[in-house]
């Protein structure tokens, strides 16, 4: 009888769901679909929630002290891997985890070798335990779609957090390219999301538009950016198309919630047995091109109107508060 007991508790551990824990530095559309998309793609590739993995989710509401924890919290569960979602919590469960057997897959990075999150972007034997999927933008593109806007677009606003370090390295990016556009780039700080608005005000009457990069800090509190840009009559372009509905005039970027399941797809071969240092980092922007959507019923509060060649650009636009329609 007490082999038979023993018997059933060691498959009963062995049956056990994987628990999988999944941090976000902050809550807002872009990295909401990238969870999403992370779960949906694991669910599709067979693991179950509830009865082959468990996960255990949580966001850092913007601190890092915090994002820290929640990766210590991770670690002394014994998680058997973590999903890290944008710059700041990646760097923090990297640096608690180094060591450990416990992989680490990113999502949402902009510059994952500069951050020191990974060595190689060609050999991921030398990344140890982590690897993972960038989310790197192209600003010079979306510089040229603001230009592009009309000849009156010269001064571009940036509004960005210097203590996020995704947010700081496309600032430097931004400023680099806005030369070879022509446009010249002014700039406004906001070190936590009560001060976006501040920042945006601030650049009133002191720039033809706004450009808002994947900063989290930023987008978080994009309505903020959103009731300045129509009270002062400004367009704007945002670098996630998760949040064209709330009112920025272009957004230029990628499908997050694709982007969740294509990192998915490395969760799902760790899951099954396989080393992150024998997978691949993946740079999205070689797997999918940036999307264009454009929200022409925000031009017309601004008395903005997009020609028929920039509309053409667009993958999508929205219309009239609610309506989608896509374009061929």
């Amino acid at each position: 009888m007490v082999g038979l007991l023993v018997g059933v508790v060691a498959v009963a551990a062995l049956s056990a769901p994987l628990v999988v824990g999944i941090t976000r530095i902050v809550e807002h559309p872009a990295l909401d679909a990238v969870q999403q998309g992370v779960i949906d793609g694991l669910t599709a590739a067979g693991y179950v929630e509830g009865t082959d993995v468990e996960y255990i989710k949580a966001s850092a509401q913007g601190d890092m002290t915090l994002a820290t924890t929640i990766a210590q919290d991770f670690q002394a569960r014994g998680v058997n891997l973590v999903v890290a979602i944008a710059t700041p919590t990646a760097k923090a469960a990297v640096q608690v985890l180094d060591g450990t057997d416990i992989p680490v897959v990113y999502s949402a990075i902009t510059n994952p070798l500069g951050e020191g999150l990974i060595v190689s972007a060609e050999d991921p034997s030398l990344n140890g335990n982590v690897t993972g999927v960038s989310d790197m933008i192209d600003v010079e593109s979306d510089l040229q779609m603001l230009k592009a806007l009309g000849p009156e677009i010269q001064r571009i606003g940036l509004i960005y957090n210097p203590g996020e370090a995704n947010a700081e390295y496309l600032k430097d990016q931004t400023v680099a390219a806005a030369p070879g556009v022509g446009v010249e780039i002014v700039l406004a700080t906001a070190s936590v999301s009560s001060e976006v608005q501040m920042a945006a005000q601030s650049l009133v009457g002191r720039v033809d538009a706004f450009f808002v990069t994947t900063d989290n800090t930023v987008v978080s509190a994009l309505d903020a950016v959103v009731s300045v840009a129509e009270d002062a009559g400004i367009p704007f372009l945002v670098a996630d198309p998760t949040s064209l509905r709330f009112g920025p005039v272009i957004a230029a970027g990628f499908d997050y919630y694709a982007l969740g399941r294509a990192t998915s797809s490395i969760c799902a071969q760790i899951l099954g047995g396989a080393s992150a240092s024998e997978i691949n980092p993946v740079l999205y922007s070689d797997v999918e091109p940036e999307e264009v959507w454009m929200n022409l019923d925000a031009a017309a509060k601004i008395g903005l109107v997009l020609s028929s060649d920039l509309v053409s650009l667009a993958k999508g636009v929205y219309y009239y508060d609610t309506q989608w329609e896509r374009v061929p």
